[in-house]
């Protein structure tokens, strides 16, 4: 009876560990489809996101069908953000300048969803760790609206031992400082691969 005790508490300590290091990712992160058709059938998150790109005039670079970008990496920015982005951008008198996606200004819309996608598809193992405790290490992209993006991956702790939990994933725009960390990493499609950014992140131009 002891020796089977201990056997169960082995399987259940392996089981633990191997459930601790499964990626905070979708369960089935790739998807049969393109970008725009994921973004599509996926309303929950991305219904504003879909309205931010039709009225940017994007829809091709999210379907795969431009010919300079036929796969992209999208930091992508959910209804949620972009909610935040219309309730917190006001006038001088404290009232929104936009209700709804449709107000934005087109050129505005275009600029700052640019600065959200990187040439290429670049899965999240492909980016580098940052330096821990400074803001230096990762990779450094280019967005394809010119800003420049520091990419990185951060270990974090288990038990008490340090680099062995699970892995986050976050960019820093060099220019403005701003900074967000991904929620869910690696949604593969036909056209490129989604990294999706935080709830709490405000859409901004970078």
């Amino acid at each position: 009876m002891k020796n089977i005790l201990i056997l169960l508490g082995l399987l259940f300590a392996v089981c633990s560990c191997n459930d601790y290091f499964h990626d905070s990712g979708l369960a089935d992160g790739k998807h049969d489809c393109t970008m725009w058709e994921y973004l599509n059938t996926q309303s929950q998150d991305w219904d504003s996101t879909v309205l931010l790109i039709e009225r940017a005039g994007l829809v091709d670079l999210f379907d795969g069908k431009d010919n300079e970008h036929p796969e992209i990496t999208f930091f992508g920015v959910t209804d949620l953000s972009i909610e935040q982005f219309l309730l917190k951008t006001v006038d001088e008198e404290d009232e929104p300048l936009y209700a709804r996606v449709e107000d934005i200004p087109v050129d505005l819309c275009r600029e700052m969803l640019l600065s959200h996608v990187v040439h290429g598809k670049i899965m999240k193992e492909e980016f580098d760790y940052e330096v821990k405790g400074t803001l230096t290490g990762g990779t450094m992209v280019t967005t394809l609206s010119g800003v420049e993006l520091r990419v990185y991956r951060t270990r974090s702790e288990y038990g008490g031992v340090p680099d062995i939990g699970a892995e986050g994933l976050s960019i820093h725009a060099m220019v403005s400082g701003q900074m967000a960390s991904v929620a869910s990493a690696n949604i593969e499609t036909q056209s490129g691969v989604v990294h999706s950014l935080s709830y709490t992140y405000q859409f901004t131009e970078l």
